[in-house]
């Protein structure tokens, strides 16, 4: 049935196995072990920077960006980080990435450098996958540096490398999603269910949406202390209720029951705040809602989806200007950020009738086949009686969503309130926008 190897991991398959069992009496029930292993494959290690400079004092600086960069990627619930007493035996030339990989135990490795000639800097960064050698990514920063003002200098570049190699659109969830495709749901872990849950972010439709459901409800049957397991489901069934994907009926309570699970077992986690205040939002619990949000946020600044997510949900609740703020300096931390980032300012932008910069917003979400910009875009051109631009938008839309005016007022209104939806409606109106339910 189960490994004997209590440091190993279930596979869904054997999950299943030991489900049945118990259902049928066989079997005590069985939880998954708080330990995690190494051989789950998704270990990273962080190795000590090397710096070069006319004086030691880029040392204070190597140190500094290390341990933070260790910090910061510990706050991803969702990865597995080597210590830093661990590493510190690489000090200075640290030798080949493939043998120092295999010798902690990670499968991903970052290095990094600086290098000072005058009075500027160069840090270079680089993400190895110790398996199969090839460089995930690399990024140089060129800064001014002063030998009094490295605090500053540690706060700018070190939320922007854990935000791009970490966040949900980062370069290791996009990693480890790549290596998880390769197995079956039989072989997933647990720990590897949730990670497939960003996968499903990345290309969503209603059957992956149903498969990635259906393997989380699994996991917690036999897991049910997995807190990341519980905040994930909750998102999932979130999504049922925002996208219209298929499911058992009311999918708001589903969600609310996940996340109240994950916030029993993890309080202080970001992952467990952003199930939550998803939740509330949609319920329109706003005055519970925020508070939620903002502990998610300071959890994790360094979290750019998650940031970008809330921040939107906060400005959609009311706090226009603490929401925009929030999702603005998302965009600033992980550069390939989907265009979605751009809603807080459209709606931002368009509640306070500023139609201009809300439809030049709009047209940077460029997000093909997703139905928000073309809709923003239409609304706003209309308030601005730009027929040919708003003919255009509405164009497209139907294109994607046929059936769009129809449904207008009731998919919106997941999103707005009352004053808010009104609004829009009106714009789409004057794009030109029909049969749209009144009611």
């Amino acid at each position: 049935m189960l490994s004997k190897d209590a440091s190993k991991r279930p596979t869904a398959k054997e999950v299943d196995e030991a489900i049945r069992a118990f259902e049928r009496g066989e079997a005590p029930a069985l939880r998954a072990s708080t330990t995690v292993a190494a051989d789950e494959g998704f270990w990273v290690a962080v190795l000590p920077f090397k710096h070069r400079g006319p004086d030691g004092s880029l040392e204070g600086l190597a140190e500094g960006m290390t341990e933070e960069i260790i910090t910061g990627l510990s706050r991803f619930s969702y990865l597995r980080v080597i210590a830093r007493g661990s590493t510190l035996q690489y000090t200075g030339d640290a030798g080949e990435i493939r043998a120092i990989g295999k010798q902690l135990s990670a499968r991903y490795v970052m290095e990094g450098s600086l290098r000072q000639s005058g009075s500027r800097i160069r840090a270079t960064v680089q993400l190895v996958d110790a398996v199969t050698g090839s460089q995930l990514w690399a990024e140089n920063y060129d800064r001014p540096f002063a030998a009094d003002d490295v605090f500053a200098l540690q706060d700018d570049l070190v939320p922007r490398i854990v935000s791009t190699v970490a966040d949900q659109h980062g370069v290791l969830p996009h990693s480890i999603a790549s290596v998880i495709r390769n197995k079956s749901d039989d072989q997933l872990s647990p720990y590897e269910a949730v990670l497939s849950v960003f996968s499903f972010h990345e290309r969503m439709s209603p059957e992956e949406h149903a498969r990635v459901r259906t393997l989380l409800e699994r996991m917690v049957k036999y897991a049910p202390d997995a807190s990341d397991c519980w905040a994930m489901l909750a998102t999932l069934y979130g999504d049922e209720h925002m996208f219209g994907f298929p499911g058992e009926p009311d999918p708001l309570g589903r969600a609310q029951v996940a996340a109240r699970r994950a916030a029993e077992l993890a309080p202080a986690s970001a992952l467990t705040c952003q199930g939550l205040a998803q939740v509330l939002f949609f319920r329109k619990e706003w005055q519970a809602f925020r508070p939620v949000a903002r502990k998610g946020i300071a959890l994790n600044r360094m979290d750019g989806a998650l940031n970008a997510f809330l921040g939107m949900l906060l400005a959609l609740s009311g706090e226009w200007d603490e929401g925009r703020s929030i999702a603005e300096a998302a965009m600033q931390l992980n550069p390939h950020f989907p265009g979605w980032y751009w809603l807080p300012t459209v709606h931002s932008f368009y509640h306070k009738r500023d139609y201009e910069a809300s439809a030049d917003a709009a047209m940077r979400i460029n997000m093909p086949g997703y139905f928000w910009g073309p809709v923003l875009s239409a609304a706003a051109f209309g308030q601005l009686q730009n027929t040919e631009a708003a003919g255009k938008a509405l164009k497209e839309l139907l294109e994607i969503r046929p059936d769009f005016g129809r449904i207008a007022r009731r998919e919106l209104g997941k999103w707005f309130d009352d004053e808010l939806l009104d609004h829009y409606m009106e714009g789409l109106a004057k794009a030109g926008l029909k049969d749209f339910v009144r009611s």
